[in-house]
């Protein structure tokens, strides 16, 4: 077949993959989508649908979906619904956009990395999308809500199926009193997706001074035994890591930061390095989420 005329039905696959499926994108069914590339160098955002060729490092802050601008660690959160989704419902989504399960769902995320593509598939798919931000400066959203303020939290008792907290209690001094506010804002049955990043291997708190790329000042170095602290508010919370069992890499990571996960592996969901790889999930060393259940 002329090369010119298979990279047209490649790229029309690769946009097509949103609406047929991700059997589009497993070459063993479709080898014109992935015919010059290997499979593995193929990654599915699991929030639009989008098959994209990993072009960056395999970092939690980088692999961007070239549509919707999800990164490893969002993606990593996103599983986290779909996997809800199976436990809820017993159906197994590909992505977030088809799934309509979330169609009755009201959902709330704390200072979002905006994207005008993601929001839109943010509200066609949910039921009620908000998006919040302690002062409105640093990221757009919809709301002022400053999660330790009494007033901001009290508007919204049980309103939420959903929040996504991600990378925000890191910057927030009284952490606990947060997570209390979080909670109260979830409707029963309702779930934290928290996600923070945890480089030590027990709580740490910051005396010195350490700001985040936003310049926002980090208060404190989680670790896994966060769990602890959802204990105190959440009827259940669950660690979900993309492996347990490597060797940590990178320099900025405690070699013991999962030693009070091999301690407590009942507590522990592993997404697995196969689908890490297939939906671009970053390198496992920071690939990581809580759950937790109202």
């Amino acid at each position: 077949m002329n090369i010119r005329l298979r990279r047209a039905i490649r790229l029309f696959l690769q946009r097509a993959v949103g609406r047929y499926g991700y059997h589009l994108y497993h070459e063993s069914v479709n080898p014109l989508i992935s015919w010059d590339y290997p499979q593995k160098e193929w990654i599915i955002c699991n929030f639009c649908g989008t098959v994209f060729h990993r072009a960056s490092v395999n970092h939690s802050e980088f692999l961007a979906c070239p549509n919707c601008d999800a990164i490893a660690r969002e993606r990593v959160a996103y599983q986290c619904i779909l996997n809800e989704i199976y436990r809820r419902f017993g159906v197994a989504r590909l992505f977030i956009g088809q799934s309509n399960e979330l169609s009755q769902w009201k959902m709330l995320e704390c200072s979002p990395r905006h994207n005008d593509t993601r929001r839109k598939i943010y509200q066609d798919t949910f039921g009620h999308y908000l998006a919040s931000d302690f002062d409105l400066r640093t990221h757009r959203a919809d709301i002022k809500i400053d999660l330790t303020n009494q007033d901001d939290i009290s508007q919204f008792p049980e309103a939420f199926d959903l929040i996504l907290c991600s990378h925000v209690l890191e910057h927030i001094p009284d952490y606990k009193q947060a997570l209390q506010n979080l909670h109260f804002m979830l409707a029963p049955g309702g779930l934290l997706i928290l996600q923070v990043p945890l480089l030590e291997g027990e709580y740490t708190p910051v005396t010195w001074e350490e700001f985040h790329a936003d310049n926002t000042p980090v208060f404190h170095r989680f670790s896994f035994d966060l769990l602890l602290d959802l204990d105190s508010f959440f009827s259940q919370a669950t660690a979900v890591v993309g492996r347990l069992k490597f060797r940590i890499r990178s320099p900025e990571i405690a070699k013991n930061k999962y030693d009070f996960l091999n301690k407590n592996q009942e507590r522990c969901l592993i997404l697995g390095a196969q689908l890490s790889r297939y939906y671009g999930l970053g390198a496992p060393d920071l690939c990581d989420a809580f759950i937790a259940y109202k």
